[in-house]
């Protein structure tokens, strides 16, 4: 009996002809078998492979999952020879899980057969008593999953685009299941946030205080600067910036400088900026304070803010104050119209392309609707409102002052009173005062034969606050350094020419002094030089009149101190 014996040589398998067709050294088909070969050449042989192997068996409270359980997604690290796999369980006993159902995203790592439990989830909280916070589903599968260093992001078109950090402990539920994993604070709805790849910016933008400190440097002064602010989260991301706040800048009065045919007004009145942020949510770690001008895109960053080194509570109001230039960091150009983080409602395809990670086959944006599931409509009809600005005239009236500085004096109209009777003293509203002052009298010798006449100045007050008098407006602390404090106006004189004095200060009192001649008698000799100014002793500002209950507002001119040498400090004043 002939015996036919057929071999395997050329190890291909060829199901294009029927079975008694096969040339020898080819097959149809195979069952549990590899080609195995060698690196130096290519002969091998046909060998059984190895099936199936249980390399462990999954658990919670020591307790097995059902026979139901099933692996509905799955990743291999290559790289670290581990295999990530995301099972859920429908059937799961009532000794581990109150809604029948078990989730887990666990990972084996192959050369040390070491097993871990990254998240195991088994109740929502309570915002569905039927889910899982995971709310895995055989339905839908992880059909895309990545790696990005230790963050493993997966998607599977039923929940929004998530992720977890692998090296990060995540708590399991309590044994009586009354909490399920949570990032660590109680709080059982924060693992659907902890997990998710979009992340929630500030609602709002942070709102803004203009204000006066004395003895800063006015970096406002002549920048249009907007403030925003955005949040730090775990694993070094953020979320995207705020809105930016309106311009911090107020104007002085108008001003028109006839030698430049500019509006010297254009300044800005404020040097400080007060910032009130919210802190955001128990998942916020930092805060990052934002500004840009008003001519540049490129947003910088005041300050970094950590929550617990600061002691910050959560959604809680806190502000800052911004007052002069330092070295800001700058942010990366692709932050500048970060508006919102492009993450879908729900993908079905994810992949890594470069360090972005690419979304396919997703839904996004929401369906604008009223609370009745409604289409919302925008017709609307627009009519203008004009409402025309107030002016109120004030009263005014002069009275007597006295000196003591140099010598005892008392001038008659040297004090201005302004009647603020029936103002509104309300925020945003300005003060402005338009006055014209000259020589009275000089004491000392000997006198200069030349006198100052018709100095003319123009000073402007902004309210920052509601007022509930008169009284409370002029002993405010803003108010009292618009006028001038011993602390902030300039000296009048200074022997150094590159030193501030009183025209590159703007109180009241720098505005005054500034006004008066810088020397009489200039073209004779001796000629006179100011240097200092007061009230009852030198470096003192304008003097403000006030009485509790009072509507009037006095302000006391001051006395200028004129010498023949300024080295040797004089006597003459006036």
């Amino acid at each position: 009996m002939t015996k036919v014996q057929r071999n395997f040589i050329k190890g291909r398998m060829n199901k294009s002809v029927d079975e008694r067709l096969v040339p020898n050294g080819e097959y149809i088909d195979a069952l549990n078998v590899r080609l195995g070969s060698t690196e130096q050449s290519e002969i091998g042989s046909v060998e059984n492979s190895k099936g199936n192997t249980v390399l462990t068996a999954l658990k919670f409270l020591n307790i097995d999952l059902s026979a139901n359980a099933k692996c509905i997604g799955a990743f291999e690290d290559g790289a670290k020879e581990t295999i990530y796999w995301f099972v859920h369980d429908p059937s799961a006993p009532a000794a581990i899980s109150p809604t029948g159902k078990c989730d887990m995203i666990v990972s084996f790592e192959t050369t040390q057969s070491v097993l871990e439990y990254h998240i195991i989830s088994v109740y929502d909280g309570g915002v569905n008593q039927a889910d899982t916070v995971l709310n895995f589903d055989p339905s839908f599968l992880i059909t895309g999953v990545t790696k990005v260093e230790d963050l493993l992001f997966f998607t599977d078109n039923l929940n929004p685009p998530r992720f977890i950090n692998v090296k990060r402990s995540y708590l399991d539920p309590t044994t009586n299941n009354t909490v399920l994993l949570t990032d660590g604070d109680g709080n059982p709805e924060l693992l659907a946030e902890t997990i998710l790849v979009v992340k929630k910016p500030p609602i709002e933008a942070p709102s803004i205080e203009l204000t006066r400190l004395a003895g800063q440097e006015n970096f406002l002064e002549e920048r249009l600067i907007c403030f925003a602010y955005r949040y730090e989260y775990e694993n070094d991301s953020y979320s995207a910036t705020s809105q930016f706040t309106e311009v911090a800048f107020s104007t002085g009065a108008f001003g028109y400088a006839a030698n430049t045919a500019l509006n010297e007004g254009m300044i800005n009145i404020f040097n400080t900026a007060i910032i009130t942020f919210n802190s955001g949510g128990p998942l916020v770690k930092g805060i990052d304070l934002l500004f840009k001008e008003n001519d540049n895109p490129t947003i910088k960053v005041i300050e970094k803010l950590n929550k617990e080194d600061l002691g910050y509570a959560d959604d809680t109001e806190y502000t800052y104050t911004f007052q002069n230039s330092k070295i800001f960091t700058i942010l990366p150009e692709s932050e500048t119209l970060r508006l919102y983080d492009n993450v879908p409602l729900k993908a079905q395809a994810l992949t890594l392309m470069g360090n972005r990670l690419i979304y396919g086959n997703y839904e996004d944006n929401y369906d604008l609707i009223d609370e009745f599931n409604s289409p919302v409509r925008f017709d609307y009809f627009a009519r203008l409102n004009a409402e025309l600005i107030g002016f109120t005239e004030i009263p005014d009236s002069f009275d007597v002052g006295t000196y003591t500085y140099g010598s005892t004096q008392t001038i008659s109209d040297s004090m201005l009173k302004i009647d603020l009777a029936g103002v509104d003293l309300v925020q945003g509203a300005s003060i402005t005062i338009d006055a014209r002052f000259t020589h009275s009298l000089f004491s000392g010798t000997p006198a200069p034969s030349e006198t100052t006449v018709n100095v003319q100045v123009e000073l402007s007050f902004i309210l920052i606050n509601n007022y509930a008098s008169v009284y409370d407006l002029a002993t405010s602390v803003e108010f009292q350094e618009a006028v001038g404090i011993a602390t902030n106006i300039k000296p009048v004189y200074d022997a150094d020419p590159n030193a501030e004095t009183s025209c590159d200060g703007n109180t009241w009192t720098d505005i005054v002094n500034c006004a008066i001649p810088q020397t009489l008698d200039a073209n004779q000799n001796p000629s006179f030089t100011k240097v200092e100014s007061g009230i009852n002793g030198s470096n003192e500002p304008l003097f403000i009149e006030t009485t509790p209950g009072s509507t009037e507002i006095g302000i006391q001119l001051i006395a200028m101190k004129f010498v023949d040498d300024p080295t040797l400090i004089g006597d003459t004043v006036y």
